[in-house]
């Protein structure tokens, strides 16, 4: 498979490649994933020897790391091989996550070569240029979707709503299943901690997983609505004196909420995308880096419990999200930090 890879002008990186390294295998394995442009996950009959400290073999951790970062992500199962129980249920995990990967079976390396070469031809060819086309009738965003669900937090909270316009309806199967992907794939992005207990639930097509409350973790919850919007909100880090709202460190989460939100969304849908903070009594506009250092703070809105909403106005294709999750990012960043500022101008 290298040898196809190169020939279409590509650099393959495997296992197999890192030898002689300063660093231990596993990191530079994982160190490769960071800087790859696409993943490539073949499975086969075997799982592999698990970490003793994640319990995850190898290539489960490379797939978190692909997940995480948002990269194209080429899935190919092996056919007529006897799977062992730790690989089948990996498989399961797999097929089970977001749609829109690239899922193709293979017996052989003949079979296998001209569909890993058709996946990488057809990445080539898909729209990765980010554009915001304006929206040309109001979408209507369903702010505090699940604050019966699992938002019992009345600390200050950043909410990404995505809203496809053209919103898939799922089966009763998907459905039903959804909210343990959900906790999934919050783990997986490790946007749930992994020790933290998690609460899910399904109730009228909705569907939601929120980490319980704990004084030592900063509460998050992800969900999909029944009309099929992705919601991910988190607790912002504060001290005594409250939040700090910099610029450029919630650009950096709302980055990271878009890649967890864009495996949940159509493929080929554009999306709708609002951001706000709620809870703006004890916020205060600053350096992230000063939290923690401070002798004193003056908040514009204390004593009272607005929210900073900026609405959606233009839209972006779910296709370029997770590639292009910083710079968008940064735009709702910015388009939130002036909402802040309104708030307090009425």
């Amino acid at each position: 498979m290298p040898g196809i890879i190169q020939a279409l002008g590509h650099e393959p990186r495997r296992f197999e490649d890192y030898t002689a390294q300063l660093v231990p295998s596993r990191q530079a394995c994982l160190d490769g994933v960071e800087d790859a442009d696409a993943y490539v996950l073949l499975l086969g009959e075997h799982y592999g020897d698990p970490l003793p400290d994640t319990g995850k073999a190898p290539t489960e951790e490379e797939l978190a790391v692909a997940m995480r970062r948002g990269i194209p992500i080429f899935v190919f199962r092996k056919q007529g091989v006897t799977l062992e129980p730790a690989q089948e249920a990996f498989i399961k995990r797999v097929e089970d996550y977001s749609t829109g990967w690239f899922r193709k079976v293979f017996s052989n390396a003949t079979e296998l070569l001209p569909k890993v070469a058709r996946a990488i031809r057809e990445l080539e060819h898909a729209p990765t240029a980010l554009t915001f086309e304006r929206l040309t009738t109001p979408v209507e965003v369903p702010w505090r979707a699940f604050q019966r669900h699992g938002w019992r937090s009345t600390a200050t909270t950043l909410e990404l709503v995505a809203i496809p316009i053209d919103p898939a309806m799922p089966t009763a199967m998907v459905l039903s299943a959804l909210p343990a992907r959900l906790a999934r794939t919050g783990r997986e992005h490790g946007f749930f901690d992994e020790s933290h207990g998690l609460d899910t639930g399904l109730e009228h097509g909705s569907a939601y997983a929120a980490s319980r409350p704990d004084r030592n973790v900063p509460s998050g919850a992800l969900g999909v609505t029944a009309s099929g919007a992705v919601v991910v909100w988190q607790e912002l880090p504060s001290d005594m004196l409250g939040v700090i709202l910099d610029q450029a460190d919630v650009a950096e989460r709302i980055a990271a909420m878009l890649r967890l939100a864009s495996g949940l969304l159509p493929p080929r849908s554009p999306v709708a995308l609002a951001i706000g903070l709620h809870h703006l009594g004890s916020v205060v506009e600053g350096r992230a880096s000063d939290l923690g250092h401070r002798n004193s703070a003056s908040l514009p809105g204390f004593g009272q419990d607005k929210s900073a909403l900026a609405e959606p106005r233009d839209t972006v294709s779910a296709a370029t999200i997770a590639a292009a999750a910083s710079e968008i990012g940064r735009e709702l960043g910015a388009r939130l930090v002036l909402a802040f500022r309104d708030a307090f101008r009425r």
